[in-house]
């Protein structure tokens, strides 16, 4: 997946490029709570004002959505089952108790996973190019 920022700080080898959201977002407001721009840095070589192209593998795109949506709920509902399961006299209270607690076990696995994924640079966002401002 490819995306066009622009360049709107540079500090030494690194660059601050700024991305809009697309078009296909703006009803959403899913990912960064509504907010129009985001901001990432990368080292690369430009000046302000330039368009830098950023990819990140589609591939781990997927899985990182994976992770950030699909785990968090499959684990909420497995813990709401099996706590109801588990205690059926009770169903309504440790059904909740379960999506809880099946909640942090999720977010817990995150956390203690994300060292690893940040050191790998199959996670990384990649910049692939830099087109410069026009009239320059």
């Amino acid at each position: 997946m490819e995306r066009i920022g622009e360049v709107t700080a540079v500090r030494g080898e690194w660059l601050e490029i700024t991305f809009c959201r697309p078009a296909d977002c703006e009803k959403c407001n899913a990912c960064h709570g509504g907010q129009k721009q985001t901001t990432l840095t990368l080292k690369g070589s430009a000046r302000v004002g330039d368009a830098a192209i950023v990819e990140m593998p589609t591939g781990a795109f997927m899985q990182a959505s994976m992770l950030a949506y699909a785990m968090p709920l499959a684990c909420l509902m497995a813990g709401m089952f099996l706590g109801s399961a588990l205690f059926p006299h009770k169903a309504d209270l440790a059904g909740g108790a379960g999506a809880v607690l099946g909640l942090a076990i999720s977010a817990a696995a995150l956390v203690f996973t994300e060292k690893k994924r940040r050191a790998n640079p199959k996670w990384k966002p990649r910049l692939t190019r830099i087109i410069p401002k026009e009239g320059e």
